[in-house]
């Protein structure tokens, strides 16, 4: 007698909650994004040379917080959040996966971007140097890898793929990620379009990895051995 031949998950795909996003018409949304950008790029210089006059500075433990907090959306604490997805919710090693694939790809496109802009880092403006520089530049030297930010793109990369499997924290999530973007200012190392750019770049590739399914269609082409580890529930929510 032959052997049964194994059962193939169908791809997996969760679409976005009804209630996750406000109802207006996508071109508006994208037309709001550009002309936050447009007026972030318009008050730039003002910005950072202001900053520079009347640095903000916190007290000794205050700034350890906010140092801390400036991690949400980094390697070491995006991989912690998404190992605890994968061990505590249900279908979670399934939304791992998800939420990794729409961070790489929005980190990816991220480094990309500085490469090919090569923009000069505010602390470069003591030295007179502002502007872009190119690929000669952007792929070599931190300080000319200033557009867009990857510390924010991260930071809402991670927010927007939470945010899509537990809209009742996205609030919390968004807010974390703006706090990353404004001490990025703060703290010299971005512009404001910087920010801006980068949690636009983060938000949308996030979204359209998930919307269309990419994750899913990813997992089904893993070994069926893989596949099997991946949809099945974890224990403790096996019997749910």
């Amino acid at each position: 007698m032959s052997e049964p031949t194994p059962q193939i998950p169908e791809i997996y795909y969760q679409p976005a909650p009804r209630h996750f996003d406000l109802k207006w018409p996508r071109w508006s949304k994208f037309t709001f994004a550009l002309v936050l950008f447009l007026v972030a790029l318009y008050f730039d210089l003002p910005i950072a040379k202001w900053l520079f006059v009347h640095p903000i500075q916190f007290k000794s433990d205050v700034n350890l917080e906010l140092i801390m907090l400036m991690q949400w959306g980094q390697w070491t604490c995006s991989v912690l959040v998404i190992i605890a997805v994968a061990m505590l919710d249900r279908d979670g090693r399934k939304k791992a996966i998800s939420i990794a694939t729409g961070c790489i790809c929005s980190v990816a496109a991220c480094y990309l971007l500085k490469g090919l802009f090569g923009r000069a880092r505010p602390w470069l403006l003591h030295q007179h140097i502002y502007g872009l520089y190119g690929p000669a530049m952007g792929f070599h030297s931190a300080a000319y890898q200033s557009f867009p930010s990857a510390h924010t793109s991260g930071a809402f990369a991670l927010a927007a793929g939470l945010a899509w499997f537990y809209p009742n924290g996205r609030a919390l999530f968004y807010f974390l990620a703006g706090d990353v973007a404004v001490q990025r200012v703060l703290r010299h190392a971005h512009y404001p379009s910087d920010v801006v750019a980068g949690a636009v770049l983060a938000t949308v590739i996030v979204r359209t990895v998930l919307w269309t399914g990419l994750p899913g269609r990813m997992m089904s082409k893993f070994p069926m051995a893989w596949q099997k580890w991946i949809f099945t529930p974890n224990a403790e929510h096996a019997t749910e």
